[in-house]
């Protein structure tokens, strides 16, 4: 089944390619892929599809093996200070994350977002979790997002640090040569801006490559 216009037609998707009962689903993205999330009575059932609906992979992780799941509003992939225009505030209020950790696996982060023709969409990791709840209660919980996420070390962030200055820096100073002709001047101008950019980016990787991947 390709065609999917609906949360019926969604339903009736996964309910064909896991073979089980479909309690609760919704259309989200992991990072820059689709995924298609469905809660059946034992299981997370996850379908990842192409823009045409191809189905790329198939999970399906039962309860057993799920660590915490939790629901949460807004984009809980993306940390707060990252959040500080109309856009992104208007944009929280109409996405919702399904958040989850199998043992020894990364914290996985499926955005929902409301969606015409189907369901509240941006509401489904709250149905899911509502339904996970009423069957394995003890599963259900946030720990301290500190705690599970992704951490850089101070060798990882001096070395994303000096890559990001070291880019910048070389483009920079060849923008500003070329453009100038003044060569000294170019490469401390260059190189004032690496550095600041450096600073400013390096302590930020993971946070963007969560954004990416969906995971961390």
């Amino acid at each position: 089944m390709e065609k999917i216009t609906n949360s019926e037609d969604l339903k009736q998707r996964l309910k064909q390619a896991s073979g089980e009962e479909i309690i609760q689903c919704g259309w989200g993205t992991l990072g820059i892929k689709n995924v298609l999330a469905g809660v059946t009575p034992s299981a997370l059932f996850l379908e990842y599809v192409t823009i045409s609906m191809k189905t790329m992979e198939l999970r399906r992780i039962p309860f057993e093996e799920i660590e915490f799941i939790w629901a949460s509003g807004g984009n809980a992939s993306t940390p707060a200070l990252m959040k500080i225009n109309l856009e992104s505030l208007i944009t929280e209020a109409i996405i919702g994350t399904l958040l989850f950790k199998s043992p020894g696996g990364k914290l996985t982060n499926i955005l929902f977002r409301k969606m015409p023709g189907y369901d509240k969409n941006d509401k489904a990791p709250f149905r899911i979790t509502e339904y996970i709840a009423s069957v394995r209660p003890e599963l259900v919980h946030l720990p301290k997002l500190t705690t599970v996420r992704e951490k850089q070390g101070f060798g990882g962030c001096m070395k994303n640090f000096l890559l990001i200055a070291a880019i910048s820096t070389a483009i920079l100073a060849s923008a500003l040569g070329f453009g100038t002709g003044q060569w000294n001047m170019a490469m401390y101008g260059g190189l004032g801006t690496g550095v600041i950019l450096g600073a400013v980016f390096a302590p930020l990787v993971p946070v963007f490559k969560r954004m990416i991947s969906g995971q961390g």
